[in-house]
């Protein structure tokens, strides 16, 4: 059965996830097609013989006189008769457990994967069995998907505090454990006391303790391991009544748990490998390496053999985070190599904590996102009178004045990806209360001011427009009135930019084309209103952040920018391949010169150098503080006036709250962003001292007694 087939109206392929090949709905999850199994006939659909308001999961127990059979020992033992009753029911399970199952949910026919249908019916956890959660569903349909795909390496999930990953990770390992053949499953942790008590005793044996009968294999050793769950054939085995037990083929597939570093299961072939809290491990381990190492545990030559549930919160960046994030950046499905596969062979789900937050989903499991217009039974039998984002964002305003704990509470509770990943704003070079403040401002936005585009010749060194399209390389927020667009300006023959005293640019460039793994520095670009009663001022209104195939692409949308604003760009002189374009265009004109502020003591009395050096100490505390001064004035809440800020790029307040002064160069939209504003900075002519007789202008007195 082919996993990949082609779907009308689709570049992408979809993803068959039925084991015996059918083909239902096709829905869009996390950057996947999913092709569900085909919808069965109603009589086929659990609980379609119940009313709608009674059609939502239940768990189906099994008969008091199965319940009572402890082993396939006892099963064996037991009348002809008995064993004839009930093999139909066990025959059934097993289906399910290989086909998963469809319910109606409120009169909705609903398809779980059977791995989730394990979870639901037989993983008994902490709190008893599991309820029916729409977040968790697809969670199960997406960790399918990714087993399915033979693309994949397996799943990265970025979750909320308490979502259930970790029980839902530990019946996957029972479940798999229990039906594979001559298989290793492996667990890690961020320390391996996590991976031992946390995962392996407290959750994986017991959900297998609590298995019926005839879904547990042979085993091998103690009925509570330690350090290894085992389905081995053992040397003994003698019932209390010392007879000999029943004697089946054993499986020879174990679970096992390792120390948390880097090489961990280095050499060992593996089936599954939980990674559990990957955003939280701290160095000298470090989560992308480690996984550098362990996937060729899952893999023999090109073929992957198996796959790893990866999932986590995300610690601060200098605790873990930074390459955790790494690592979800490697496992974008949109972004996919000539083999297929993303750049780290995962894929990666995040789902909003509001969708997951416990205490606020009906019985039928669908989250209560917005306010009721009346009450709500929740699934826990308790009412439900408020929406999860209304008390989530009620908990952030309690802490309106605690920035670093709000900070925290967002990062564990995130409603995106970006705040998943918010850094501490302890140690932070940037005030990063107010960074956020913006940024929440921001996504609240509708309609959004921010246009996605690119900037094209209509005819070339003469009109410049712009072009909309959602994959653009620019990023809009203002552009100005049609007759001040493409306004050309010349100064002693050389085209110059005409409203040098309206706004300016800042460019981060690089000299060589794309790099062999497309990991090279971007190139970035802003533009910049200065103040002015004309036009917005003191506002970012470009934002740009690509690297094209070739160098040149980038050097010429550099320039289409300025001509169509007409703002002058400065540029680091370290990097001379864009000054050397703009002069080949006949431009330069366009490129500042040095700022008389930024010139070194020992500069050269008349010379002029386009751009400024990326080495100069002055210039790179100047940098700093350039955008630390912008953040005070203009983002977020002004506190003598109470307006917000109008710094609408995202993608660059991102960078600036990761930015480290050590470590500039990685940081393009920081670069670019502070040139920008170096080039707007006005330096007051210093006044010479006078030399005069004070005795021209002050009359004198004796004072006397």
């Amino acid at each position: 059965m082919a996993a990949l087939i082609d779907i009308e109206g689709y570049e992408d392929q979809g993803i068959k996830i039925d084991p015996n090949g059918s083909e239902g709905e096709t829905i869009e999850l996390h950057g996947l097609l999913v092709v569900l199994p085909k919808k069965p006939p109603r009589s086929k659909i659990l609980f379609h013989d119940r009313p709608k308001h009674l059609q939502l999961w239940t768990r189906i127990p099994m008969s008091e006189e199965m319940q009572r059979v402890r082993s396939m020992d006892e099963w064996h033992e037991k009348p002809s008769e008995f064993r004839k009753k009930f093999s139909a029911y066990i025959e059934q399970e097993f289906q399910r457990r290989r086909d998963g199952v469809w319910f109606y949910n409120n009169g909705i026919p609903t398809y779980i994967t059977g791995r989730h249908y394990m979870f639901l019916q037989w993983s008994k956890i902490d709190v008893g069995y599991p309820q029916f959660l729409q977040f968790q569903r697809e969670i199960f349909l997406h960790m399918l998907a990714c087993e399915s795909d033979p693309r994949c390496f397996g799943q990265l999930y970025t979750k909320c505090r308490r979502s259930g990953y970790t029980n839902v990770c530990s019946s996957v390992l029972v479940d798999e454990a229990t039906q594979v053949k001559e298989k290793l499953l492996g667990i890690q942790s961020k320390t391996g006391k996590d991976a031992q008590e946390n995962i392996f005793m407290k959750k994986v044996v017991s959900i297998f303790r609590g298995y019926p009968f005839f879904f547990k294999p042979i085993q091998d050793g103690t009925t509570n391991p330690r350090m290894e769950l085992a389905f081995r054939e053992p040397s003994k085995r003698i019932t209390k009544n010392n007879k000999t037990s029943y004697k089946g083929d054993a499986l020879n597939s174990s679970i096992n748990w390792k120390n948390t570093t880097n090489n961990a299961y280095d050499g060992e072939k593996l089936h599954m490998l939980y990674l559990d809290e990957a955003g939280k491990w701290e160095k000298p381990t470090d989560i992308r390496e480690a996984w550098r190492v362990e996937r060729t545990c899952l893999i023999v030559g090109k073929r992957i053999v198996g796959k790893a549930l990866v999932g986590s919160t995300v610690n601060p960046m200098s605790k873990g985070g930074e390459e955790y994030k790494g690592l979800w950046q490697d496992s974008n499905p949109e972004q996919r190599n000539d083999n297929g596969r993303t750049r780290s062979g995962l894929y990666r789900i995040f789902i909003p904590a509001y969708e997951a937050l416990e205490g606020f989903f009906d019985k039928y499991g669908n989250p209560v996102e917005t306010d009721p217009e009346k009450e709500i039974e929740g699934i826990d039998g308790e009412p439900i009178t408020e929406g999860s984002k209304t008390y989530l964002k009620n908990d952030r305003k309690s802490f309106k004045d605690d920035p670093s704990e709000l900070n925290e509470v967002v990062r564990q509770f995130p409603f995106t990806e970006d705040e998943a990943f918010r850094d501490s704003i302890e140690g932070s070079l940037f005030n990063i209360g107010k960074i956020y403040q913006q940024i929440e401002h921001n996504e609240e936005l509708f309609p959004n001011p921010v246009v996605k585009g690119n900037f094209v010749w209509k005819e070339k060194d003469k009109e410049v427009i712009f072009s909309p399209t959602p994959n653009g390389r620019f990023k809009i927020a203002w552009m100005p009135d049609p007759e001040h667009r493409n306004v050309q300006a010349v100064d002693r023959g050389k085209k110059v930019a005409p409203f040098k005293d309206f706004g300016c640019g800042g460019v981060d460039s690089y000299d060589l084309d794309a790099t062999v793994d497309g990991r090279g520095s971007k190139g970035a670009l802003h533009m910049y209103n200065k103040f002015s009663m004309d036009r917005p001022s003191n506002m970012f209104v470009v934002e740009y952040a690509s690297r094209p195939d070739l160098a040149k692409i980038f050097y010429e949308d550099v320039l289409m920018c300025a001509f169509f604003y007409g703002y002058p760009l400065l540029v680091e002189n370290n990097k001379y391949g864009i000054v050397r374009y703009f002069e080949s265009r006949g431009y330069d004109g366009y490129l500042m010169d040095r700022p008389k502020h930024l010139e070194s003591s020992s500069a050269k009395v008349n010379v002029k150098t386009k751009g400024i050096p990326s080495n100069s100490q002055d210039v790179i505390q100047s940098h700093a503080q350039s955008i630390e001064s912008y953040i005070h004035h203009h983002v977020g809440i002004n506190h003598e006036s109470g307006e917000i800020g109008k710094m609408y790029f995202n993608s660059t307040m991102e960078d600036w709250i990761g930015f480290k002064i050590d470590k500039r160069t990685k940081f393009d939209l920081t670069i670019s962003s502070g040139l920008a504003l170096l080039a707007a900075q006005k330096v007051k002519p210093k006044k010479e001292a006078t030399s005069f007789d004070e005795k021209r202008f002050f009359r004198r007195y004796k004072v006397r007694g």
